[in-house]
């Protein structure tokens, strides 16, 4: 047996606790259910404070992007908070395996935790084939419940930011939404996980009832680096920011992000010529996913909401303004979307953007101009994020932007 067997055969035989670090609370609680279902312990961190950020700053060098001080300053926290045995507990984090600093921050990890929580092993979740001892060992099985609860997850996000800013009752959609997790994990464990189109239905009826049938309040689109984009706590609760400020909040999926990873493979073949055969079984993966999203996208449509953008439009709209080998820091993704955006008339946009991240930057706050003259009534904030940075500056940017698009109404 090789060590990585043997690591996470040891993980479910004695019951260790891995602790996994917010970003998408829906599709996390399905995905950790998945993960649970399989014979793991997990637990996401849901931080809230200032003492997170604090420690970590404390443990990573400050020159570090603001996603691994924050992932760094959660785990800590929460290995400190007395919660858990030290001698049962891992955390795990993301590698992407590309150009970004965060596939090499888990030696940081590693290096801390050595001198404060020797006994706790930091494992990798990454589909480059780095860390091969501690990286999470991923099955068809797994590979096929985690789409299922990605789609699952997809759908619930649409639906429930489209009818939270007409609940009539304040938290009334957000019980719809545990409700609705709640038969999900229900299912994962007695079986009808797997109908996916009689539950995608399900969902859509759920919502139903509470979809708006008066004026639609302000769309204030979101994108960004992938985790300050969707993690509350990360984005000092931007969702419910906008919410109070009688916005409708919209988030591209998960789905996207992932198709956006697939293409970048297939793409890197086209321009660079390598990797030949992994191009072509992630084509075949590719057309996979994009037609699972498209059934999505139909019956979000058939039933009167709002539909994700076809991942196809989102690449085509790249082309009108980024090479697309432009790929660090989310790459085209992040024009690609601001403009497809604005071209459904969603004009008001926030980049969230984390500090330490320079293609971040380049790719979200750089191409402002070059969007603006293709979408000449675009309204972009980009907005920093920084584990050292005040909130009001950030909620101040917002109320400007907001005051442009109440001007502009």
């Amino acid at each position: 047996m090789n060590k990585r067997k043997a690591l996470f055969k040891k993980l479910r035989k004695e019951k260790y606790t891995i602790l996994v670090p917010d970003m998408l609370p829906i599709h996390f609680e399905l995905l950790t259910h998945v993960l649970d279902n399989m014979g793991y312990k997990t637990v996401v961190v849901s931080p809230s404070g200032r003492a997170v950020k604090d420690e970590g700053l404390r443990s990573i060098h400050n020159d570090a992007c603001y996603p691994a001080l924050i992932v760094a300053g959660q785990f800590i926290n929460e290995l400190k908070s007395g919660k858990y045995d030290l001698n049962k507990t891992a955390v795990i984090m993301s590698q992407t395996g590309g150009g970004c600093r965060a596939s090499n921050y888990i030696s940081l990890f590693r290096k801390t935790f050595k001198e404060q929580f020797p006994t706790v092993p930091v494992l990798s979740l990454n589909f480059s084939g780095l860390e091969k001892d501690t990286s999470f060992p991923f099955t068809l099985g797994f590979i096929r419940k985690a789409i299922i609860a990605i789609q699952y997850g997809d759908m619930i996000m649409a639906l429930n930011n489209q009818t939270e800013p007409y609940e009539s009752k304040k938290g009334e959609i957000r019980k719809v939404t545990q409700g609705i997790l709640d038969k999900l994990n229900y299912q994962l464990d007695h079986g009808g996980f797997y109908k996916t189109k009689k539950n995608l239905q399900m969902i859509v009826d759920t919502y139903k009832p509470y979809q708006n049938k008066g004026e639609r309040k302000p769309c204030v689109a979101v994108v960004g680096e992938i985790y300050v984009k969707y993690s509350p706590y990360a984005n000092n609760h931007l969702t419910d920011y906008l919410l109070k400020e009688g916005c409708e909040p919209i988030y591209p999926s998960l789905s996207e992000f992932l198709l956006y990873c697939i293409f970048n493979i297939i793409n890197d073949y086209k321009l660079y010529g390598y990797g030949k055969l992994t191009a072509k079984v992630s084509g075949l993966v590719y057309k996979y996913y994009l037609k699972k999203t498209r059934i999505l996208n139909t019956l979000l449509k058939q039933n009167g909401f709002m539909a994700y953008e076809d991942f196809e439009y989102v690449v085509k709209e790249g082309k009108r303004i980024i090479n697309l080998g432009v790929k660090m820091g989310e790459g085209w993704l992040i024009p690609a979307e601001m403009l497809a955006y604005s071209n459904h008339d969603i004009k008001n946009i926030v980049c969230a953007q984390p500090f330490g991240c320079l293609p971040n930057h380049i790719v979200g706050k750089g191409m402002m101009r070059p969007l603006k003259q293709l979408s000449p009534d675009i309204n972009i904030v980009p907005l920093d994020f920084d584990a050292s940075s005040s909130e009001v500056n950030q909620e101040n940017r917002l109320k400007l932007m907001l005051a442009n698009m109440r001007r502009k109404d």
